[in-house]
């Protein structure tokens, strides 16, 4: 009894050497498998943080010119969508980073466009706003220019209107016809007197 005793702690303790292995060679695994995702996590946003801000465009020499529409309600994913199916980046999703980080992106607003394939993303944008700068300076003038034209129309108003007050030609009239009656009045009271 003494030797099947002695077996089964002798298995026992083996089973709990090798299940401690076994413990710590899963605990290195998952290491192992965190430090690679955490390496290619780090990669790719290293990559793609480099790209923001030096990605060249799809042609470098003989570009072609592309038009492009970019609906009014859109969003970083979409422009970077529709700027790919377009051949105007490699990469949909870094031309949204690139939305983000542009600093034209106040100034981009949906509209028709045409873009070149020699454009960096930056290149792009910044022609894009232009447009829409232009756009928007040119409705500023009309609008000024329409704001003018009220203003005089009713300063013009205001001068005909003061020039037709009631009263005041009736009492130059007035007044005249009463110095036209006094004088008549004059000569007639003069014959009396005769």
């Amino acid at each position: 009894m003494k030797k099947s005793t002695s077996n089964n702690e002798f298995l026992g303790r083996i089973a709990g050497i090798a299940g401690n292995v076994f413990d710590t060679v899963l605990q290195i695994l998952l290491i192992v498998a965190i430090v690679l995702i955490i390496s290619r996590g780090a990669k790719t946003a290293y990559d793609y943080g480099y790209r923001i801000f030096t990605e060249k465009p799809m042609a470098t020499t003989v570009g072609k010119e592309v038009e492009v529409n970019i609906p009014l309600d859109f969003n970083a994913l979409e422009l970077g969508k529709i700027f790919e199916n377009n051949g105007l980046t490699r990469d949909s999703k870094l031309l949204a980073l690139q939305y983000y980080a542009s600093e034209y992106r106040d100034d981009i607003k949906g509209g028709t466009y045409t873009l070149s394939t020699t454009m960096t993303a930056e290149e792009m944008f910044g022609a894009i706003a232009n447009v829409n700068i232009e756009k928007e300076k040119l409705l500023k003038e009309a609008e000024e220019e329409k704001k003018a034209e009220e203003d005089a129309a009713a300063a013009k108003e205001q001068e005909a209107g003061e020039d037709d007050e009631p009263g005041t030609e009736e009492s130059a009239d007035e007044g005249i016809q009463q110095i036209d009656m006094g004088e008549d009045s004059d000569s007639l009271m003069e014959e009396d007197v005769r």
